[in-house]
């Protein structure tokens, strides 16, 4: 067999062994990717902003959508971002939109340190407070919706006792209302989130403990107002 023959046969194998992993993996994430790692580093913990006293009310849900926004959909930009300190700087971008965040992977410390055209502090002052920018509600639910769904025996009961099911949740979880103060965040290893979530004009307060790839759904209260 000359060599153009092998090479053929060698190429129609490459391919097919190309389709082949793809069916395979295609629904799975490329988590060990730098890129990935970086952003699911971000999604796993708490990013913080140093503003402004003045400015702190302008961290609405407008601008925590944007920020998630950039590190969900966005690409990290390895080529402007510095790396070879402790404290790593990153640039990501997406769309008209480009963030700058200090990661330390020592402590866990995720710091906006511009956004656009506005530059953010690294220093500690009586004008500065230093806050967190928590996750908005719509990002919140493309987080989740990727998960695999579990719930608990309670949970089940709950419905039961609602006469509702498992359908009329994951049906109405896209407009939750994410309450921060009372969720545990980062703060342990699986982090518990409390929210509210209406259903067929009825509110519930719905909690869920967020594992690996999956999402177990706990209790669920109505609200009485």
């Amino acid at each position: 067999m000359n060599f153009l023959n092998r090479l053929k046969f060698y190429l129609v194998g490459f391919i097919l062994g190309l389709f082949f992993v793809y069916s395979l993996f295609s629904d799975r994430e490329w988590d060990w990717l730098p890129e990935n790692k970086i952003k699911n580093f971000l999604l796993a913990n708490p990013i913080n902003i140093n503003i402004e006293k003045s400015k702190v009310i302008h961290l609405n849900e407008s601008f925590s959508k944007k920020v998630f926004d950039v590190v969900i959909n966005g690409n990290v930009l390895f080529s402007k971002s510095k790396t070879k300190t402790d404290t790593k700087n990153y640039f990501l971008e997406s769309n008209n939109d480009t963030i700058s965040i200090d990661i330390s992977f020592d402590d866990s410390t995720c710091r906006i340190t511009s956004f656009n055209n506005q530059n953010f502090t690294r220093n500690q002052s009586i004008n500065h407070i230093d806050t967190n920018v928590y996750m908005d509600n719509f990002n919140f639910y493309k987080v989740v919706e990727k998960l695999k769904k579990k719930y608990s025996k309670e949970f089940i009961t709950d419905l039961e006792n609602f006469q509702l099911n498992e359908k009329d949740i994951e049906k109405n979880l896209k407009k939750i209302k994410i309450n921060w103060t009372r969720s545990s965040g980062f703060r342990i290893a699986n982090p518990f989130y409390i929210g509210r979530i209406n259903i067929e004009g009825l509110d519930y307060e719905i909690s869920m403990e967020k594992g690996n790839k999956k999402i177990r759904f706990k209790r669920l209260k109505k609200i009485i107002h």
